[in-house]
């Protein structure tokens, strides 16, 4: 299961890798957060914190998060709560951020305004395209017959919604 935190190291392992030499900071709370008993790793206020120093940093900076909608309801305010605190802290760090249209609602509450939100819709082309794909890179011809494989072409399609970014 994804976190707030886990997915904020992450940004910040990049972070970190993009910068000349790793700062004594960050070793330091990594080999302290190795050494804890409970193997959590850095806690989300420490991790933000460390992005808020070391993004100014970087002439301009993008966090790129992909498929919100895909990341638990019952962690994603901490995640925005975490996000709002960097971007107004990091002026030249800027989100992108993807997810079908039901996170839509919850990015313009805690952004107020301050996003940029666009509609991509796949065409029943590309849609088509990408089962092909998938249904061709099957190499278990016994799990999908050809009934199967006609249902998938049909249903899928039919069901896929927008994805905002």
């Amino acid at each position: 299961m994804q976190s707030a935190s886990a997915v904020l190291g992450s940004v910040l392992r990049q972070v970190v890798g993009a910068l000349e030499e790793i700062p004594d900071e960050v070793q330091q709370a990594f080999e302290r957060a190795k050494s804890q008993s409970d193997g959590c790793g850095l806690r989300l206020p420490e991790i933000v914190g460390m992005l808020t120093k070391f993004l100014p940093s970087l002439r301009r900076s993008v966090i790129c998060i992909d498929a919100l909608d895909e990341f638990p309801t019952k962690h994603r305010a901490q995640l925005w709560n975490s996000l709002q605190g960097i971007v107004r802290s990091c002026p030249h760090t800027r989100l992108f951020l993807t997810g079908r249209p039901q996170v839509r609602t919850e990015v313009e509450r805690y952004f107020l305004g301050k996003v940029d939100m666009v509609k991509i819709e796949p065409t029943s082309d590309d849609i088509g395209r990408y089962i092909e794909e998938r249904l061709n890179e099957d190499l278990d011809t016994n799990t999908l017959d050809e009934g199967l494989r006609a249902a998938i072409r049909r249903v899928i399609p039919e069901n896929v919604s927008g994805m905002y970014v």
